[in-house]
């Protein structure tokens, strides 16, 4: 028998070392690299490999070696003695690799290797597996075989814990990611505030002054009618700041039945559109858990949305509908055939004071889907929006699913 067994008495060594090296490892390579070696100096082998499964394929992420095997190869689950490891969740010892129907033959003959043990990574769901090596015939002991397959659960912790972590950190990107755009809205409205208060005062004052002093009423009617659109003004300001207030504070949720908001909202929105072909539709029993001022002020701003942006249509179709839901997220769609946009420009259209359009062709303040993001945001969801310049646009947002109702 060949191959150079592993001293015992160091083996604890190596193991300790080993599993203190993989608590503090910050990324997959420095994982696999660290089982790979610990793997020779316990066994004793030639070669290690660490193979990750994805999906149907076995992929050789890396290895330690005295000469090249597979890293970097990827094969199919049912073509190679890892994925057999995998798919069968157990150990394989495999003494001379030209007398074992489960050996690639083809792949091992430009290798060194004659003899083989392969290990699952995580045996009740494996995730890869590794490998020892030997270039003579070898059948490695219980001791090692069991050391082998210590590293692969050791390092199937690591995987996890690696995982998790991520996870934690996309988690925590997405919360800076919030309170950045939390604070771009604060800035845009206390800057929109400051910029349009001051002229608007001045001159709403001269207005007053000059319709007080008109010595004849056409001049009369003119600086009134700039009071009376001032004071539109001054109370658009107001609304953007009720806007901006509201979303700022932290949502109250409750069970909410979406359908019966948005169809009271779509009501006042075809009364006020009564020489129109409006056609608004919503589905019904969308139910959430959501605030109810917030959810209010969402779909009053999508449907307001669409119901202008259709206003070119000689005949127009808003639907608001569920796509998905699952015990954590209900996912909607708001679909209108108006004016639609840019692809290119989807990703802008949340931005505050961000506008696709003039305000000959479209009035608006910028604000109505920046309030919506941050909504949809402040409940946990996101949005995003599709369209096709003159074919329509749809959006779509995901807010938390309320559960069963209580008796």
């Amino acid at each position: 028998m060949g191959g150079k067994p592993a001293d015992h008495v160091a083996a604890p060594d190596v193991l300790a070392r080993t599993v203190d090296a993989l608590s503090t490892a910050t990324g997959l390579l420095e994982v696999t690299s660290v089982v790979a070696h610990a793997v020779r100096e316990l066994t004793g082998a030639d070669g290690a490999t660490f193979v990750l499964r994805e999906d149907d394929q076995c992929f050789y992420v890396d290895e330690d070696a005295i000469g090249r095997l597979w890293k970097g190869s990827r094969f199919p689950l049912t073509a190679c003695v890892s994925g057999w490891s995998m798919l069968h969740r157990e150990t394989v010892i495999i003494p001379d690799i030209y007398d074992d129907e489960r050996v690639p033959i083809d792949a091992y003959r430009p290798t060194f290797v004659a003899s083989m043990c392969m290990a699952p990574v995580r045996s009740s769901d494996p995730i890869g597996a590794i490998g020892a090596y030997w270039a003579e015939r070898h059948v490695p002991d219980p001791e090692h075989v069991r050391q082998l397959e210590v590293l692969a659960n050791t390092a199937a912790v690591t995987l996890e814990n690696l995982e998790l972590r991520g996870a934690i950190s996309r988690r925590s990107a997405e919360r800076d990611q919030m309170a950045a755009r939390a604070d771009e809205l604060d800035a845009t409205m206390h800057s929109l505030v400051h910029d349009l208060r001051g002229p608007l005062g001045a001159m709403m004052g001269f207005a007053e002054l000059i319709a007080d002093d008109a010595t004849d009423q056409t001049s009369a009617t003119y600086a009134h009618a700039v009071v009376r659109a001032g004071e539109r003004m001054s109370a658009q300001i107001e609304r953007m700041l009720s806007i901006y207030r509201i979303t700022a504070a932290p949502p109250a949720p409750e069970r909410l039945d979406l359908s019966e908001i948005a169809r009271g909202i779509a009501d006042e929105l075809l009364a006020q559109n009564r020489g129109r072909d409006l056609d608004i539709r919503v589905e019904e029993a969308i139910v959430v858990s959501a605030d109810p001022a917030l959810a209010h002020l969402a779909l009053e701003n999508l449907l307001g949305n669409a119901v202008k942006y259709t206003g070119k249509k000689a005949s127009a179709h808003i639907v608001l509908r569920q796509v998905d839901a699952g015990p954590e997220r209900v996912v909607l769609e708001l679909t209108d055939d108006g004016d639609g946009f840019d692809p290119s420009d989807a990703s802008r259209i949340f931005e505050p004071l961000t506008r696709l359009h003039s305000a000959e062709e479209f009035p608006g303040t910028g604000l109505g889907l920046a309030s919506v993001a941050r909504i949809v945001e402040l409940h946990g969801g996101g949005i995003y929006a599709d369209g096709r310049k003159g074919e329509g646009a749809t959006f779509t947002f995901s807010l938390p699913a309320a559960g069963p109702a209580v008796a």
